[in-house]
């Protein structure tokens, strides 16, 4: 999962515009924080992940199958993440 899909969704189904729009609603991050994460060839950090997939957790996602996968994707991740940084700081 790449957030490039998540962003292809939300505007596929109507709830982003943009890409600044999703930077700053989804993301919960500057304007062009999005655009910033494709030039660089990155991925958000595990605060940005938990950030959208709480928000993805307030919908209804029964009419959007497809946010349904990338949220339960989302909590996947976001566990892997937590777990590495966990052994990572333990070292």
């Amino acid at each position: 999962m790449k957030i490039k899909d998540i962003f292809e969704a939300l505007r596929a189904d109507g709830l982003t515009n943009s890409q600044m729009e999703f930077s700053r609603i989804w993301l919960g991050r500057s304007p062009r924080y999005y655009s910033h994460l494709i030039a660089v060839g990155r991925e958000p950090g595990l605060a940005t992940l938990c950030g959208i997939s709480w928000r993805l957790k307030r919908m209804r996602l029964e009419a959007y199958p497809t946010l349904l996968e990338f949220q339960q994707q989302l909590a996947n991740e976001i566990e892997r993440r937590a777990i590495t940084d966990i052994r990572l700081h333990r070292s």
